[in-house]
């Protein structure tokens, strides 16, 4: 029903006071039309409840008469949408066809006198033109007449479509955030990987999945602090790293870390070792809520390569004589050691040269060529381990050959790379079997011919050969086989065993399995001490009885060799080693003894020289006295020179090695030596506690101070002598220096030499040892000796020591 207006009119004005815009268009409406008529022959309980309608705020709606005419306000008015104006004094089924469905069972509930409220109902209302969903909160009451009968309905309308669908979003959000931690929660119980969530400034665990359980010796750990479920982890440093990563909101990433647990609940705690990564959980503010704990395993591999390494030099020795080619490389690329079997494989192979710039083309499988970065020990050398990988080799005469090799990088304990060893083998030969036995396989039956091992089918309780692949007619010798019995396909096997094996096999029903069992065979026109690991496997019918045996068999009689061969050289290796410390011990017996066999003559020419001087006394001349003063020089000199000789073969000699105090040790050095008053002898502060041998560190610095003392007083009248320290990482660097005359370059390698002297000896006295001593000395120690020097700027002298 369209409303009209009738412009300029007022007789409805003094009813409808108020109610903004929807009062104003009451005020204007001609309601002569209208089926109620002018609004002054309304009753008053009609007036009265269209007066309470657009005095209220709140969206409010009378329904009038049978038909349910409309009045409403402002606040309905938006509810309305294009529906007003025409909607205003319209029957309210015309209005809202689309809910009619549902309000014509309703009203008759109000008109009999009852109150109806609904709470969020849905009604689902056109005000545009198309049904929308619109969720309302409504109070139906009735409006009673003059005569005390219902006249009408008084309806308050709220609109929470808003709310509602706020919440609905909310509800599904929350749901679908329940649902997604659900199935996270089940990712982390099925990870392969060690996971826990830890939560609040206590690290309480709120998830721990199995593994994580497995980690910690299934203890219980859920709503406990880290602290209190893990005591023993406490003084480890991983609380004040939990604590880093929750206050900076940064992960914190660890490789191989030492993990000491109590795993079993006895107190004793096991070391393990882990890759784990402590990553910061963050809410939608951007704040740090917990942390998830994703480690890794890798106690086996740390052990492992902790095993590799110790090994690593006892093995070095029996390198060059194994099968494979075995080459190791530093941190640069560079060849260190390569074995025969490396040499005959890569003519020309160059110990110092990088593998990579070796004359020689390599290639992938495929073809395509392999760069220098490519290389198996270039990747290795970048971390990663190359393993059993294939890859082709031309010799410089243009030979193709195929090898097989693995590449790994080797640690020390501090995870420093040391280098590379690259394993390789010539498998020219063996691709080409393999691609024969690849056409022989397609020609064959699939379960036999594609096997990398020696099998054989024999029938009945005489064995009679049915099938062989080709991997059992090669380890035969290729003779004929199928169709005869095993005891007359192999007569050269009757007295070892076998056959009697093939029937207790095929009685009893129970396979039975042989490893390294050795076999003498003839094969080839010679006959062979082989070694096989075998199976022989009963065959057996549906009804369960024996209808044959079958063979599966790997010859290993090159590795059986091979061990037997490296255990031989063990054993020589041993002795040799024993032979050695008996011939150190005999050479430094004899050391001694020709020291005080050679210095029993000089005492005697000295005592002689003293008395042929007490005899002639007073009649000796100048010149005789300066015979017996060189004399006794000289023969001090020999002395000192088999007293330096006795010290240099001693140098090498290892003693257990315990803390020094080399800062006490300094001090000590510099009492022995007494330098005169006009020396200034200076020691760097906080000179470190060393392992060492005390005496043999003694040892160093004396040579090294008393020579800069004794040379630099030569040429200055005011010597000054430093000793300085560094740290270089795994060792420490000491520097004695003075501002003596200096030493040319040429001679900055001589002076080290045994026996050799810058200054003559009537000018300085000296046996020319002492610094091969030092050498000697911190060489056997594992560091390394050098003089920096310049004529007329003094000399520095530097030496390394290990801090272990």
């Amino acid at each position: 029903m369209t409303a009209q207006w009738k412009p300029g009119a007022d007789a409805a004005a003094p009813f409808f006071l108020g109610g903004g815009e929807v009062g104003a268009l009451y005020r204007e409406k001609d309601w002569s039309a209208h089926p109620l008529g002018p609004p002054e022959h309304w009753p008053q309980s009609l007036k009265t409840a269209v007066s309470m309608v657009l005095g209220s705020q709140f969206p409010l709606i009378v329904l009038w008469g049978p038909q349910l005419y409309q009045f409403y306000n402002d606040g309905y008015r938006l509810l309305m949408g294009s529906k007003h104006p025409g909607g205003l004094g319209q029957g309210n089924r015309e209005c809202w066809p689309e809910v009619w469905h549902i309000n014509e069972a309703i009203y008759p509930r109000i008109f009999n006198g009852e109150t109806v409220n609904f709470e969020e109902k849905m009604y689902p209302l056109a005000p545009h033109g198309r049904p929308e969903e619109y969720f309302l909160t409504l109070c139906y009451s009735p409006v009673r007449d003059e005569s005390g009968a219902v006249g009408g309905v008084f309806v308050s309308v709220f609109d929470v479509t808003r709310e509602v669908r706020a919440r609905q979003e909310r509800d599904r959000a929350l749901a679908e955030a329940r649902a997604e931690r659900e199935r996270l929660y089940e990712v982390f119980m099925q990870a392969p990987a060690i996971i826990a969530v830890l939560e609040g400034p206590e690290h309480r665990f709120t998830v721990s999945n199995p593994l994580y359980q497995q980690l910690t010796g299934n203890r219980e750990l859920l709503g406990k602090p880290v602290r209190e479920a893990l005591p023993e982890i406490a003084d480890q440093g991983f609380l004040e790293l939990l604590d880093t990563v929750r206050s900076t909101g940064k992960p914190f990433i660890a490789h191989d870390a030492l993990i000491r647990l109590d795993r079993k609940g006895t107190g004793a705690v096991e070391d393990l070792y882990a890759d784990f990564v402590y990553q910061p959980l963050k809410d939608a503010s951007g704040s740090v809520f917990g942390i998830m704990a994703h480690a890794v395993e890798t106690t086996e591999q740390v052990l492992a390569r902790r095993n590799i390494e110790a090994l690593a030099a006892e093995r070095i020795a029996m390198l060059g004589h194994i099968a494979d080619a075995v080459l190791t490389f530093d941190t640069a690329g560079r060849i260190t050691f390569l074995n025969d079997m490396a040499r005959a494989l890569y003519p020309g192979l160059r110990v110092g040269a990088p593998f990579a710039a070796q004359a020689f083309r390599q290639e992938r499988v495929d073809g395509t060529p392999l760069l220098a970065d490519e290389l198996p020990p270039a990747r290795a050398g970048r971390g990663e381990r190359v393993l059993n990988e294939v890859w082709n080799v031309f010799t410089p005469e243009g030979l193709k050959l195929r090898v097989q090799g693995s590449a790994i990088p080797v640690y020390t304990e501090g995870r420093s790379l040391l280098g590379v060893v690259l394993t390789l083998r010539d498998i020219t030969q063996q691709h080409r079997l393999e691609q024969q036995l690849e056409l022989e396989r397609n020609r064959l039956t699939q379960v036999f011919m594609q096997a990398p091992a020696a099998i054989m089918v024999a029938r009945g309780p005489s064995h009679v050969i049915q099938v062989v692949n080709p991997g059992y007619a090669q380890v035969a010798g290729n003779r004929p086989l199928v169709g005869k019995t095993i005891p007359d396909a192999f007569p050269d096997l009757a007295g070892q065993g076998l056959f009697e094996l093939y029937d207790q096999v095929y009685a009893t029903k129970q396979p039975f399995i042989g490893n390294e069992v050795p076999v003498r065979v003839e094969r080839f026109g010679r006959v062979d001490d082989a070694y096989f690991n075998f199976v022989y496997q009963p065959l057996l019918d549906e009804a369960g009885e024996s209808f044959g045996v079958m063979t599966h068999a790997v010859e290993v009689t090159d590795m059986v060799r091979a061990r037997q061969q490296a255990e031989e050289r063990n054993r020589e290796l041993m002795r040799l080693t024993q032979a050695l410390e008996q011939s150190n011990r005999e050479l430094d017996q004899f050391a001694y003894v020709a020291s005080h066999d050679l210095k029993a003559p000089l005492r005697g020419i000295a005592n002689l020289a003293e008395w042929i001087k007490e005899e002639v006394g007073e009649n000796l001349t100048d010149e005789a006295r300066e015979f017996i003063a060189r004399l006794h020089g000289r023969v001090h000199r020999m002395e000192a020179l088999i007293d330096g000789i006795l010290t240099y073969s001693r140098a090498g000699k290892m003693n257990e090695p315990g803390p020094v105090d080399t800062d006490a040790l300094l001090k000590e050095v510099v009492e022995l030596l007494a330098p005169p008053l006009e020396v200034r002898v200076s020691v760097q502060p906080g000179v470190p506690t060393l392992s060492a041998e005390r005496v043999k560190l003694q040892q160093v610095f004396l040579n090294l101070v008393g020579n800069a003392i004794k040379f630099t007083r030569l040429h200055r009248p005011d010597p000054r002598i430093q000793v300085t320290w560094r740290d270089v990482g795994e060792q420490y660097a000491f520097t004695v220096s003075d501002n003596g005359a200096g030493i040319a370059p040429e001679f900055h390698e001589r002076i080290w030499g045994i026996f050799q002297t810058l200054e003559s000896r009537d000018r300085v006295e000296g046996t020319g040892i002492g610094l091969s001593v030092v050498r000697k000395i911190v060489e056997t120690r594992g560091g390394r000796t050098w003089v920096e020097s310049a004529p007329g700027q003094g000399a520095a002298f530097h030496f390394t020591w290990p801090k272990a």
